[in-house]
């Protein structure tokens, strides 16, 4: 099964190919007229190729390959684009894999790319401007070696590798999806300088994050699972999150213009978020502790002994204890956090909403949440 390219991914993508000789040449010329229209999105990009096109048999390789949004951005260049396993596929073509090697950005954005592979590709007819999503599909993604730096900074976000995994498409969107972006890096610099609480002070000189995902959505259902979504801080800490969520709409136009909408008629069945310290914590304890003259111990303590008063106006006693006891818990030997939520029937945005703004006090017994520390999963 192929996803669409997200809107960076074409970015990442190449015109293709005409091969020397005769008549397998004129083939090779109308791959690369369909590859460089379908990457055109529509007209939104500018596709074109500078360098020379080589190839024989089902392999095709171009030279100087670049992508030029036509409402201004950045510039994407890559120094080759091989395109092997091509075959003509009803009114369009596959291919078994594209590689992108030696990219440049410009414009908006300055930086390298060093490689973005896409594995069981297809690609077809020229898309419609009003289309929303451009043509290029694709199973798997996979690239290495990403610096990104804007034009109002003066150092780059790196990745050092990212893949993606997507099947089951509807309407051009995956319903199943997974994978993971390895060692994302931001400068320490990108933090505002009014921060109060800035990466030095709690002793690092840059972020550095992976994330993983895996998911699935029935189209039918509409239910969403969340297998996993976790972002991790290199020496600091992994969030996750998992669960089931029900009435879940497609994303597209109408879900992007009105948001809240979606989030109203959405429907929790459960849902876990999960915090595991590896360090954060005692780091922002320390930092704390230190403007009240004291260490992070010490101020753990103080925290957790107020932790029962600064939960007083939950007017919800059981609920109060069991984060109170969870958080001090927490506070004085930092390992995990856990919040579940798993009401007794499948509840909306819109109730959960309602019971917010008329009775708070009820909204913990009626999501039947609980909050735990220091627990395994």
């Amino acid at each position: 099964m192929r996803v669409h390219t997200p809107l960076v991914i074409p970015a990442l993508a190449a015109g293709f190919l005409s091969l020397t000789g005769t008549a397998f040449a004129q083939d090779a010329e109308a791959v690369a007229k369909s590859f460089e229209a379908t990457l055109a999105q529509g007209g939104k990009m500018t596709v074109s190729h500078e360098g020379d096109v080589s190839g024989s048999g089902d392999e095709v390789a171009i030279n100087g390959l670049t992508l030029t949004p036509k409402d201004g951005g950045t510039v994407i260049a890559f120094d080759e684009v091989t395109l092997t396993g091509v075959a003509e596929e009803d009114d369009g073509y596959t291919a078994d894999e594209i590689v992108f090697d030696g990219g440049t950005l410009s414009g908006d954005a300055t930086g390298t790319i060093g490689n973005v592979r896409l594995e069981e590709a297809t690609f077809g007819e020229t898309p419609e401007a009003e289309q929303e999503t451009p043509g290029l599909l694709f199973h798997r993604l996979v690239g290495s070696d990403v610096s990104v730096t804007p034009k109002d900074r003066n150092e780059p976000v790196t990745v050092s590798g990212f893949t993606m995994t997507s099947e089951d498409i509807v309407d051009g969107v995956p319903q199943t999806s997974q994978g993971s972006v390895e060692d994302l890096v931001v400068p320490g610099s990108y933090v505002p300088a009014d921060q109060k609480m800035k990466p030095s002070d709690l002793g690092y000189d840059e972020l550095a994050f992976n994330i993983e995902w895996a998911g699935s959505r029935d189209p039918e259902s509409q239910d969403l699972k969340l297998d996993k979504v976790a972002l991790t801080l290199k020496d600091g800490g992994t969030l996750m999150i998992d669960g089931n969520l029900g009435n879940v709409a497609m994303p597209g136009a109408e879900t992007a213009a009105q948001p809240m909408a979606g989030i109203a008629t959405m429907n929790v069945s459960d849902f876990t978020l999960r915090y595991e310290d590896d360090s954060l914590t005692g780091r922002v304890l320390d930092f704390y502790g230190k403007q009240q003259g004291m260490d992070g111990d010490k101020y753990a303590e103080q925290l957790a002994a107020a932790v029962p008063f600064m939960l007083s106006a939950m007017q919800n006693a059981d609920f109060q204890k069991k984060v109170s006891d969870a958080v001090s818990t927490f506070l004085r030997d930092p390992q995990s956090l856990t919040v579940t939520i798993a009401p007794d029937k499948p509840m909306s945005g819109a109730e959960i909403l309602q019971i917010a703004g008329s009775a708070p006090q009820t909204l913990p017994d009626v999501l039947n949440v609980s909050v735990t520390a220091n627990q395994s999963r």
